[in-house]
C-alpha cells in the first residue's frame, strides 16, 4: 500500500522526533563514556582496551544500541525523503 505524501511527511516528522530523543540519550552516554575513560584509562594498555571495557557496561551496551537505532532511523528518513522527491516529480510529470 502506497502512502500519501502527507502521510509520508508526517511519518518522517515522527522519525525526526524519535531521532532527536535518541540523540539526547546518546549525548548523555558520551558524557558517561568520557568519565569512564577518565576514571579507567590508567588500568588499560590502550584506548581500544578501555573502549572494549566500557562497551561491557550497561551504559556501553545502551550506547551501542542507541547508535544502531540512530543509523536505522537515518536510513528510514533517507528512504522517506527519496520517496517524497519521487512523488513530487511524478506530480509534476518529471519522471
Amino acid at each position: 500500500m502506497q502512502k500519501t505524501p502527507h502521510a509520508l511527511a508526517e511519518e518522517r516528522m515522527g522519525m525526526a522526533e524519535e531521532y532527536s530523543r535518541y540523540s539526547g540519550q546518546f549525548a548523555e552516554l558520551v558524557r558517561k563514556q568520557a568519565q569512564f575513560f577518565k576514571d579507567n584509562r590508567g588500568n588499560h594498555k590502550s584506548d581500544a582496551a578501555t573502549q572494549r571495557d566500557f562497551e561491557l557496561t550497561d551504559d556501553g551496551l545502551r550506547m551501542i544500541t542507541i547508535r544502531m537505532k540512530l543509523k536505522a532511523i537515518e536510513k528510514q528518513m533517507s528512504a522517506a525523503n527519496t520517496m517524497l522527491r519521487l512523488m513530487e516529480n511524478e506530480a509534476k510529470n518529471l519522471y
